[in-house]
């Protein structure tokens, strides 16, 4: 009877072994991109370049009306037509913060006006990121006034906007995301990158160059 049981459950590991190949073997048949959405599914619609580059759309980015830096209302209408890149800062932070500053402003060395590529930085400290305080903190990454935004405002508001990216509201400014968001002129979310991870960065200029060019 041993050989028997050895037989069928060589029998089992051969059929789960070709209905895997099946499945995930056959090229492009499950080809999964950022966020586990499928490349076939055609509830997402999708920007293409020639090469079969695709991205997909997450969601539309929450509708916000916050304080910038220079003092006056801005909005997501502000916005509207063209892309943007967004994270999430707090400007006493010792941490990621500084880092993804700096890659902000890489970004906006990278993609120049002629692109129309927006910056915008939300603070998750909204108590202590004062206009004034995200000014000097916006000086110092020579952020350009007209396309690196610095957002502050109620920190409920905050939280809903958060939430409402998918991303998960803070308790506590150090445990904010450090994750970009890439986001189309039409306020389609196209991308989230890791910002401590230079694939992921690599990631994110390509696909910065699918919604708004390298023509700087």
């Amino acid at each position: 009877m041993k050989w028997v049981w050895a037989l069928l459950i060589l029998i089992a590991v051969g059929v789960g072994s070709f209905v895997i190949w099946i499945g995930f073997g056959e090229p492009g048949k499950f080809t999964s991109l950022r966020g586990g959405v499928s490349e076939q599914d055609p509830s997402h619609p999708r920007t293409e370049m020639a090469e079969g580059t695709v991205l997909v759309r997450f969601g539309r980015a929450p509708e916000f009306s916050l304080t910038e830096r220079s003092g006056r209302s801005f909005s997501k209408q502000d916005l509207a037509g063209k892309p943007w890149l967004a994270d999430f800062i707090f400007t006493s932070c010792a941490g990621q913060c500084p880092l993804m500053s700096l890659q902000m402003k890489r970004f906006q060395s990278l993609f120049g006006p002629k692109t129309g590529l927006r910056f915008v930085s939300f603070t998750v400290d909204p108590d202590r990121d004062t206009p004034g305080v995200l000014t000097q903190y916006a000086d110092r990454y020579e952020a350009e006034k007209d396309r690196w935004f610095f957002l502050t405002g109620l920190k409920s508001e905050i939280s809903r906007i958060l939430k409402e990216f998918f991303l998960s509201p803070v308790e506590e400014p150090a445990m904010h995301s450090i994750r970009f968001i890439l986001v189309d002129g039409e306020g389609g979310i196209r991308g989230y990158y890791d910002s401590s991870d230079p694939a992921s960065m690599n990631q994110l200029i390509r696909d910065t160059k699918i919604l708004a060019g390298s023509e700087k």
